[in-house]
């Protein structure tokens, strides 16, 4: 009796260990590389990594904490901004002028109205995409916001390197996106508490 007793003590600490160890989240590292003689990172613009799940697995959302493009100098600072879905972005007037931020990429597509220095409003984005943001008043205002499918993305340093934490395990789609260069994408399978190292090779040679 005693021994079945432990017995099964044992086998319910095994299934407790296995258990979480299989929900002990991933990452993915890697690099990016250009096939592209004389062309740097820097020539051709912000990279984003990114992993879509492969099977219908719907994914946690943690969220961000706050996010802001404010309008300063007649222009937007940061120009660039890469956020996922249900992100919300705060647009703060820095200006002493009036300026309407707007944009006309479906299905992300807004209009936040004419509005003057010290306010502010805000936007949610619930799709997928590259969203560009003008403001209506100023032509030569503009900027992008790379809306990525999940919080499982990176933007490329400066040296190509790349981090993509807390990733729950499973089977990916890990793809990259460059406004000026073709995307890439390939399976990956992140395993519970292991790093999945990824090389990434852009140019007309790339794969």
């Amino acid at each position: 009796m005693r021994f079945r007793r432990g017995s099964i003590g044992l086998a319910v600490l095994f299934v407790a260990v296995t258990a979480s160890a299989a929900a002990e989240p991933g990452s993915v590292h890697g690099s990016v590389a250009l096939d592209l003689d004389g062309a740097t990172l820097a020539d051709v613009g912000p990279v984003v990594v990114f992993l879509e799940r492969l099977d219908a697995t719907p994914l946690s959302d943690a969220g961000h904490g706050p996010i802001e493009v404010r309008q300063s100098g007649a222009q937007f600072v940061p120009r660039f901004l890469a956020l996922s879905v249900g992100d919300t972005v705060d647009m703060p007037n820095k200006d002493a002028i009036y300026h309407n931020v707007f944009s006309y990429s479906k299905p992300n597509d807004f209009d936040l109205g004419l509005y003057p220095a010290g306010d502010s409003r805000s936007v949610t984005f619930r799709h997928a995409g590259v969203v560009k943001i003008h403001c209506s008043i100023h032509e030569s205002m503009s900027g992008t916001i790379f809306v990525a499918p999940s919080r499982y993305f990176d933007v490329v340093s400066a040296s190509g390197s790349f981090e993509i934490r807390g990733v729950e395990p499973g089977n990916y789609r890990l793809r990259s996106w460059c406004e000026r260069l073709p995307d890439t994408q390939r399976a990956i399978a992140v395993k519970p508490g292991r790093a999945t190292q990824v090389e990434i090779r852009i140019g007309t040679d790339a794969p």
